[in-house]
């Protein structure tokens, strides 16, 4: 019967799912050039981010590397299990079945969790582009009829134009850090997908804070040490003693290890609980802009009428219309920022 001490090196939830697979699942790596398409091909963000994982180098030796740990881990937990516990007699023989299996499976935690970080940093990164070019499109679109609300006028909306022409450099940029991420040519045009988060429901701030604590790649890392220094310490206290030089230099280790994830735990706290808080903050600053952007067109539709009527000048018309075009962009960043701080919020506690 096994200890209680090292049950859960031998648990269902890991080892026994280890010892009997013969294959471990990772992304793979695909870099090729999309053929030429006579049509705009669409694109959502799902599909951008399938994209630049499977086209990432870095991601790719990083499963390479994984994959080669797996199996290196995967034989010493095979040797590990064939010792059976009352054929054990001295240290030695514990830390080659227990500690060298703790070793194992932290390795093999510690890797897929260096692969989590990458893949949530592309991830973040491609939806941040993506939701640019959105943004960038939506604000192209209000500019645009802008000009057009301007065919009354005699002379042309100068500025509109001017400000047209900036949005759309800006796109040009935008739709090439998109496709730089995704492997594509820098100004491949792409259908995107209309995409925003406005239903979001956020949840309360102690469970993101658990989330975090559960699911963050670095958390993972920090708790993966504080199991291996304990066992290492459970394994000296029952086949030696922790009094011993190698029973102090254990207990060394699992302090510093639980130091270590204290401060993850506290440097994990300051990071989401800031991106919650924009979150909070941007979802107020988004229903203002949006009750001020249907505000300014209601008043823009009063005062065409009116100018119609002749109850209103030109020139006031004039005004009104560009409050109009200043609602409408305002009310796309602030739907661009809230859109982002959900995302980045998601990617900071390992969604």
């Amino acid at each position: 019967m096994q200890s209680k001490l090292f049950r859960h090196i031998y648990s269902t939830t890991l080892v026994t799912t280890l010892l009997a697979s013969t294959s471990i699942a990772f992304p793979s790596a695909h870099v090729s050039a999309a053929a030429e398409q006579t049509t705009i091909a669409s694109l959502s963000i799902d599909q951008a981010v399938e994209k630049a994982l499977k086209s990432n180098v870095d991601l790719e030796l990083l499963r390479i590397a994984a994959e080669s740990t797996y199996y290196d881990s995967l034989l010493t937990l095979r040797d590990s299990q064939a010792v059976k516990e009352d054929s054990i007699y001295t240290l030695k023989d514990a830390q080659s079945k227990y500690k060298e299996a703790a070793k194992a499976n932290r390795d093999i935690l510690k890797d897929q969790a260096t692969m989590d970080a990458l893949k949530n940093t592309l991830q973040l990164q491609v939806e941040q582009a993506y939701l640019e070019i959105l943004s960038l499109k939506e604000k192209i679109k209000s500019h645009k009829q802008s000009i057009q609300r301007h065919y009354w006028y005699p002379s042309a909306n100068e500025e509109a134009k001017n400000a047209l022409s900036k949005l759309e450099d800006s796109y040009k940029q935008a739709l090439a850090k998109l496709n730089g991420l995704i492997w594509e040519a820098p100004d491949k045009e792409w259908r995107l997908e209309a995409y925003d988060l406005v239903h979001y429901q956020l949840p309360a701030w102690e469970e993101v804070q658990a989330t975090a604590y559960e699911k963050r790649p670095d958390m993972i890392k920090a708790e993966e040490e504080r199991k291996f220094a304990d066992v290492k310490v459970n394994v000296i206290a029952k086949y030696s003693s922790v009094s011993t030089y190698q029973g102090k230099i254990a207990r060394n280790d699992l302090k510093k290890a639980e130091i270590l994830l204290q401060r993850a735990k506290s440097a994990v706290d300051q990071e989401v609980k800031a991106n919650y808080e924009k979150v909070v903050a941007a979802t107020k600053d988004w229903e203002e802009s949006k009750s001020a952007k249907d505000a300014a067109q209601k008043q823009y539709d009063q005062a065409w009428s009116n100018f119609l009527n002749r109850k209103v000048s030109l020139d006031e018309l004039i005004d009104i219309e560009a409050k109009l075009l200043d609602s409408e962009t305002k009310a796309t960043d602030s739907l661009y920022q809230y859109n982002v701080a959900v995302v980045t919020l998601k990617q900071s506690i390992g969604n």
